[in-house]
């Protein structure tokens, strides 16, 4: 079940802890056979061991029970159904270029680089590579792809807070994975799952293993684990493959006509462009520039034309235009047919622990992970040459000479009614653009294989002196993951030698330049989908290929136990010393670094930062026990802090303290208070300037000059520029670059400090004695972020700089502006290498919301008239999880001036919540989940002026989840000691994400799904 930390009974939780409890836990003897030790006790949280796991901070446990029975084949599935999950970052929707089948976590939305994971109770070497495109920001996140679920015995989730303890990135809070501390006997399981549509399969086989030896002082055990999930394209459901936009509404007229400016339509196509190409008389995205053919089922009259297979003229239908690139219908350009709806992953993970005593107080402890896995993004965006780009991919000029084009298909182009432009190096030849999506030449197709190994060595113990009891523990944690992204792409040069065919004295179609043909040159043939020859594929094709490496590694020292025998009990400590290193390197190969292809030069990172961290947390009970009274039961306060000096940040102190008071004995009321931090990432201090293509929105355009925060103070400083260029005061200026990219940089920053954060929780639980079985908990959450680092684009830079009273010149002097207002791209002549982005610690995030957890667990036969009939009927529980978002706002720029309050938006709505109805009797266990997500904005600066609609409606989905227990039935014929059947059917009633959305991220996409398992233990 997932449930929150205290809405079980203390003795419940110990005795959990004291069977199958973490290593990290696991810090005296091991325990005999039926008998819990309360004394190792930890809480996530806290290092510190304690008689019970009560916790001062909000803390939800998800048992591997639940793993199981609700068939999780990835913890980060578990994690993302919790409410208080935010948008993930995993293989549903397009992927990062760097970034194909992760599974990043995403608590409170706060961003997957600012929730620490942890495994029992220390860092686990993450995945992200160290890239500006890796698609899920910068930091060290953690792939739950690496972490198996056989030896999984827990899940704990903290929310806001952790840094005193267990330092970066618990900032939205910790996430820490508890395995098994050991195991006997064999474990196989098998699980397959298949939609209702017959496709999305997935597998999952795992077997896990144990045995103890000399006497139970050697404990080794082990897990294997193979999963594979497969690929899914927009084309696969519904939803998707109908292309839903929001367009430019034909029918608005003004900003004060209550028309909407927005609607939404479907069957989204971009008319400009087609997969076998489009022919225009002009290079520009007008339709009515596209050339035109005699229509077959019109006799004398003439229809827009599109090049066929074979490179013959087809008709072709623009479709309803709304827009530049926008369409509903045709035969433009569908990127449904392009677009990844799940990326398939193939992951081989195994661990190895072992467990000795030495004696009776002293244990050496090993981890072992280790995980390989695949993945592709198997559609993804073409090699575009067409009007809606510039550079490179803009329209490709072509003439009517060209060889490829059959006779019939040159002698329609040459007799449209307005003449083409003359060819003047082929006389009574034209001039014709294409545009064409070239799927079939390069798909930039992501595929990723990588690695992972960590391995922990801890030696620990315990000892009693001067009636005190200590323990302390030495560890290691090393660990390393590494592999490769590689997509095809083209060679640009080759790509233009390849186009540019004529005849040979022979009629043989060759490459015209005669250095290409030596160098192997085959012409290219762009005309129809599927014209190019493997020999010219052969020709222009590029393979990029990046490898990467995070290599982490740490040590740690912890001495801790009683310090003062209060009236209520022991007031203990736990000091230590933690050092750890960080380095990652992303290296692309020569033609991605070099920018061959199409899309910007990748350039290469390394880099590596270490931190020595010394922290100290303590425990006081004040009142508990004997030493009570009426109104105050219990009260304890704890409290932490940690120094730390990192080698590039700096130093900075987190501290944390919180208080537990039962006023009686139902009621336990909680409060935290801290302060945490997040340290730049890799890419953020070691970025190279690094080629980027920027647009933005240009304060001074004159559509923008009067209006933003302080429109006095904008207009002035963009007079101020305007003068100084030589211009009008009162310029009217058309900003190109809110319109069309320029070339600029984005680098990392040394000088970068440690993110900041204020937290604090407030909350109760509330188990009532009248009421059996009852529990109630809540808890506030606030946490405020400063000098939270950004990547400042050029959008935010103008901003600040013209929307600030005065003009601050060390962000004004990041862009420039030429003699006609134009912001400024790179220019090799003068050696300017255009707007300079990069990572500033700039922004803040302010975040409020409260979570709240109902369990209520009894037996039918205790229920009046019902239990009248006597027997076991079974019990029932509910589980009922709520999430409400107060605030979220968040401002880049750390003015307030583009403030961002997306709270009650698609993916972060007003309230959410999930409700676990479970009834179990014998062998059977059936529960129902039914989950909810509130009404959410699409954007909340939308009115009903500007889009329509502004909203998305209620959204539910119900999974159920069946068990059957069939040892009693074949365990004994079998000679198993438990075998267990289960059937899973999610999203049962096949809803679909509500109108308006195609769910990703947010909503199921996957239609009804079954999945059936099987678990037999020996």
């Amino acid at each position: 079940m997932i449930t929150r930390s205290l809405l079980l009974s203390s003795s419940m939780l110990i005795a959990m802890a004291g069977a199958t409890g973490a290593y990290a836990q696991a810090s005296q003897a091991a325990p005999k056979e039926g008998v819990a030790e309360v004394e190792a006790v930890v809480v996530t949280g806290s290092r510190i061991r304690r008689p019970d796991l009560v916790s001062t901070q909000p803390m939800q446990v998800i048992s591997s029970e639940t793993i199981d029975s609700k068939g999780y084949t990835n913890i980060a599935d578990a994690l993302n159904d919790l409410p208080a999950s935010g948008i993930p970052v995993n293989p549903i929707g397009d992927q990062g270029s760097f970034g194909t089948g992760r599974n990043f976590i995403n608590l409170f939305n706060l961003g997957t680089n600012r929730t620490l994971t942890l495994v029992n109770g220390r860092r686990f070497v993450g995945s992200n590579v160290a890239s500006l495109f890796s698609g899920a920001g910068a930091g060290g996140q953690v792939d739950f792809n690496g972490i198996p679920t056989g030896m999984i015995d827990r899940v704990e989730n903290v929310q806001a807070g952790g840094a005193a303890v267990y330092g970066s990135d618990a900032v939205a809070g910790v996430i820490n994975i508890i395995t098994k501390n050991r195991f006997e006997g064999v474990e196989v399981d098998g699980q397959f799952g298949i939609s209702d549509k017959s496709d999305a399969e997935t597998y999952r086989g795992r077997i896990t293993a144990g045995r103890s030896f000399m006497d139970g002082r050697l404990n080794v055990s082990g897990s294997y684990e193979y999963a594979q999930t497969t690929a899914l394209s927009f084309n696969d459901r519904d939803i998707t493959a109908r292309q839903l936009t929001f367009a430019v509404n034909p029918a608005n007229r003004t900003t004060t006509d209550g028309i909407p400016g927005s609607i939404i339509i479907l069957n989204r196509r971009i008319p400009e462009v087609t997969a076998g190409g489009l022919p225009t008389r002009a290079g520009s995205a007008a339709l009515s520039g596209i050339l035109t053919m005699a229509d077959p089922n019109n006799p004398g009259q003439r229809i827009a034309a599109q090049f066929g297979p074979g490179g013959v003229l087809v008709p072709y239908a623009t479709g309803t235009f709304y827009s530049s690139s926008v369409a509903s219908g045709g035969n433009g350009l569908n990127l449904a047919d392009l677009s990844s709806l799940v990326s398939p992953v193939k992951r081989h993970v195994a661990t190895l622990f072992s467990r000795y005593e030495i004696n009776d107080h002293v244990r050496f402890n090993t981890e072992t992970f280790y995980n390989h896995q695949s993945s592709v993004e198997p559609y993804n965006q073409p090699i575009y040459n067409a009007p809606l780009f510039g550079g490179n991919s803009s329209a490709l000029r072509m003439s009517t000479a060209n060889p490829f084009l059959p006779a019939a298909t040159r002698a329609a182009l040459l007799g449209q009614t307005t003449a083409l432009t003359a060819d003047a190096a082929n006389p009574g030849e034209g001039i014709f653009f294409l545009s064409r999506a070239s799927s079939d030449i390069g798909n930039n197709k992501t595929s990723t294989k990588g690695d992972l190994i960590r391995n922990v060595f801890n030696l620990e113990g315990d000892f009693d002196y001067a009636d005190r009891s200590f323990y302390w523990n030495v560890a290691a944690n090393l660990g390393k993951s590494w592999g490769t992204f590689s997509s095809p792409n083209i060679n640009q040069t080759r790509f233009l030698e390849a186009i540019d065919a004529v005849r040979d004295s022979s009629g043989n179609i060759v490459c015209r330049s005669a250095t290409a043909r030596a160098a192997g040159c085959a012409p290219l043939n762009l005309f129809g989908v599927g014209s190019p020859s493997q020999a010219s594929l052969n020709y222009v094709n590029v393979q990029f290929e990046s490898k990467y490496a995070l290599i982490q590694t740490g040590y740690e020292a912890n001495f801790g136990g009683d310090l003062i025998k209060l009236p209520a009990g022991w007031a203990s400590f736990n000091a230590g010393y933690e050092y750890r290193k960080e380095k990652s390197r992303f290296s692309p190969n020569d033609p991605q670094r070099l920018g061959v292809g199409r899309s910007a030069a990748i350039s290469a990172i390394s880099g590596s930062f270490d931190t020595k961290e010394a922290y100290i947390e303590g425990r006081i009970p004040i009142f508990g026990g004997d030493f009570s009274f009426p109104g105050m039961r219990s009260l304890e306060i704890d409290g932490a802090r940690r120094k730390v000096n990192n080698s590039l940040a700096g130093k900075n102190d987190v501290w944390s303290y919180g208080l537990q008071w039962k006023p009686f004995d139902d009621l336990l009321l909680r409060g935290t208070k801290s302060a945490s931090f997040r340290a730049p990432a890799i890419t953020e201090l070691f970025l190279p300037d690094a080629v980027s293509f920027m647009t933005a929105t240009d304060p001074c355009d004159a559509r923008n000059i009067n209006s933003g925060p302080n429109p006095a103070a904008r207009q002035a400083n963009c007079r101020s520029d305007f003068t100084a260029l030589g211009l009008p005061a009162n310029f009217n200026l058309t900003s190109n670059v809110q319109a069309a990219t320029v070339q600029g940089t984005t680098s990392g920053n040394r000088s970068l400090n440690n993110e900041l954060a204020d937290q604090w929780s407030v909350g109760f639980v509330y188990q009532p004695r009248f009421v059996k079985g009852l529990a109630i908990s809540f808890d506030w959450v606030n946490i405020d972020i400063t000098d939270a680092i950004v990547n400042f684009n050029l959008s935010s830079i103008m901003q600040v700089c013209y929307d600030s009273p005065s003009k601050p010149a060390d962000v004004c002097s990041r862009f420039s502006r030429d003699a006609n207002g134009q912001v400024r791209g790179a220019d090799s002549a003068t050696g300017y290498t255009g707007p300079a982005a990069g990572y500033v610690n700039a922004g803040y995030t302010n975040f409020q919301g409260a979570t709240l957890g109902v369990d209520y667990k009894f037996a039918l036969a205790d229920v009046p008239y019902v239990g009248s009939k006597g027997g076991d009927l079974g019990t029932l529980e509910f589980e009922f999880d709520l999430y409400h978002v107060n605030k979220q706002e968040t401002s880049v720029t750390g003015l307030g001036f583009d403030l961002n309050d997306d709270k009650g938006e698609i993916g972060n709505p007003d309230v959410s919540w999930s409700l676990d109805t479970t009834y179990k009797r014998g062998p059977l266990s059936a529960t129902l989940t039914t989950t909810f997500i509130g009404k959410s904005y699409f954007n909340k600066d939308f009115t009903p002026e500007t889009r329509d609609p502004l909203w998305v409606d209620d959204y539910y989905v119900n999974n159920l989840a069946m068990s059957y227990d069939l040892t009693d039935l074949l365990g004994g014929r079998l000679g198993m000691d438990r075998v267990k059947a289960r059937l899973n059917v999610r999203n049962l009633f096949d809803k679909e994400a509500p109108y308006g959305t195609t769910g990703l991220g947010v909503y199921d996409v996957m239609g009804r799904y079954y999945q059936v398992g099987l678990t037999a233990r020996f």
